[in-house]
């Protein structure tokens, strides 16, 4: 059965030095009426005692304040020590002895230090072991006419302990209520200082994001913030294809980061699709009988789903899961979201830029490369060619009476002749071949690691299927285009590319010479 009411925390952190000052104050009571009060010697010699005891017993007690050993039990022993000595002192003043010894207000402060330190029970036994100790030391002196006073003070005893009692514990619940609020407002606090942390921790992560112009390496950024910083037990990032089809571009499951790419069966993943077209997101609290999301991991029992959204279009989505129903809070969400939107935005921004890059390599016209990417290109395979002892080809195609053709029917057709003309030289080359515009109605192809006579089949091939095509001038009618191919070899025409280029060069105008729709190697 518990003895004393908890005292862990108070916002009362005095009561114990106000006590202390009281039990002073008695001292010199007691020593007043030991030094100077009309006592015989006999009572003298008692009362010296009891000081001496009285003074021990607060030595003790400030020890306790210290933290040397409990307070609970200097407390305690108080008690019991003033159950002892209120009857001493109220039957050995003689002068003032019995029913009208002033030391009888004494038990005022024992009943207080009961009603505040110990559980209801024991303090109520403790005010009726004093009140009965006080009415045994008085009871010889106990007259008729002390019988009123008596019971009067014993009842103000006792009223004087149910008020100090019911207001200490109406206290006591106010302070815990209070202790518990500030607990709360701190554990907010600090929960609030480690979510601005976070977030601050995020949006430093998510900035970098934003300088990545590499999709996949926006992808690996991602998937380090989910499992480092946001530490997931199980995340993925999926993409959707131009066609509506859902695919997971990277996940986290079993420990390790897959970066293969895997379709998504959106019959078992309908949830998915319903996210990526709402654009909002939600969050699962149990995964464990739903039909319409498969986890990656078995184990796990909630999810989180984010849409990565950019400028009202959706073009992938997070996910997150976790292994506890009820996991994930509001907050989670919010941080997965502003992970979410900075890919998006990354993403996005890769995607222009790849774009861009395009344009700068790209001829508008022909869809073909740009002269300066040619000669950039042809610096880099001529480099290779010559560290590994390779062949090296250039083929130059200029199209016959070109000239003639635009003064006749304009650019317009010009233009049109130019675009079908590179799709039928893109049909006769390989994918490993370099295929540019060189300027007006020129083209250039870099066939690396190609000789000098497969240089010249694959010149003759595009030489004859242009011969074979008929170009539909709208209302000019058919038309019929050819063209002049020179060829030339690494390292047989050259040790730099600049030669290579001057020697295909000329041996296209020597094919012109000749007659033009010819193939001429030199």
């Amino acid at each position: 059965m518990k003895l004393f009411l908890d005292r862990h925390k108070t916002l009362l952190p005095r009561v114990d030095l106000i006590y202390l000052m009281t039990r002073v104050l008695v001292l010199s009571s007691i020593c007043w009426f030991a030094f100077f009060g009309n006592l015989p010697q006999e009572d003298r010699t008692v009362f010296y005692i009891v000081l001496g005891t009285f003074i021990g017993h607060l030595i003790l007690f400030c020890i306790a304040i210290k933290g040397k050993f409990d307070i609970k039990l200097a407390y305690f022993s108080a008690i019991i020590f003033d159950v002892l000595l209120i009857p001493l002192l109220v039957m050995y003043t003689a002068t003032y002895g019995g029913a009208h010894s002033p030391f009888y207000a004494l038990v005022f402060i024992t009943v207080s230090v009961a009603a505040y330190v110990l559980t209801f029970w024991f303090s109520l036994v403790a005010t009726f072991g004093v009140t009965f100790v006080y009415f045994l030391a008085i009871s010889g002196s106990l007259t008729g006419e002390h019988l009123f006073d008596v019971s009067m003070r014993i009842a103000f005893i006792w009223i004087y302990y149910f008020a100090i009692f019911y207001a200490s514990d109406y206290m006591r619940r106010s302070e815990k209520r209070l202790l518990k609020l500030f607990n709360t407002l701190n554990q907010r606090t600090s929960e609030l200082e480690k979510s601005q942390a976070h977030l601050e921790m995020i949006y430093e992560n998510t900035r970098i994001l934003a300088s990545i112009l590499e999709p996949d390496s926006v992808v690996k950024e991602v998937m380090r913030i989910m499992g480092r910083i946001l530490q997931y037990k199980a995340y993925s990032v999926i993409f959707k294809d131009k066609w509506g089809n859902f695919y997971y571009r990277a996940r986290f499951q079993a420990g390790q980061n897959n970066f293969h790419l895997k379709a998504i069966d959106i019959s078992r993943m309908e949830l998915v699709r319903r996210v990526a077209e709402m654009g909002e997101s939600i969050i699962v609290k149990d995964i464990s009988n739903r039909r319409d999301v498969r986890p990656l991991d078995k184990k796990s029992r909630s999810m989180m789903i984010v849409p990565m959204t950019s400028h009202a279009h959706t073009n992938g989505l997070l996910t997150a899961e976790s292994d506890e129903v009820d996991h994930f809070s509001e907050r989670d969400l919010q941080m997965l979201s502003v992970v979410a939107r900075s890919a998006a935005l990354a993403l996005e921004n890769s995607e222009l830029h790849k774009k861009t890059e395009e344009l700068t390599i790209i001829d508008e016209l022909t869809e073909t490369y740009n002269y300066r990417y040619f000669v950039q290109k042809l610096q880099e395979e001529k480099r290779r060619a010559s560290r590994y002892d390779l062949p090296l080809s250039l083929i130059m195609v200029d199209i016959d009476w070109f000239k003639k053709l635009n003064d006749t029917y304009g650019h317009e057709i010009g233009n049109f002749v130019l675009r079908r003309l590179s799709g039928i030289i893109q049909r006769c080359i390989r994918d490993v071949d370099v295929f540019a515009r060189y300027g007006g109605e020129e083209f250039a192809i870099i066939l690396p690691q190609t000789h000098r006579e497969e240089a010249a089949v694959i010149g003759e091939r595009i030489r004859e299927e242009v011969e074979k095509e008929v170009f539909e001038a709208r209302q000019y009618g058919k038309l019929k285009v050819t063209v002049s191919v020179g060829v030339s070899s690494f390292p047989e025409n050259g040790k730099s590319q600049e030669e290579l280029v001057s020697i295909a060069d000329q041996a296209l105008y020597q094919a012109k010479g000749e007659g033009k729709n010819a193939v001429c190697v030199i």
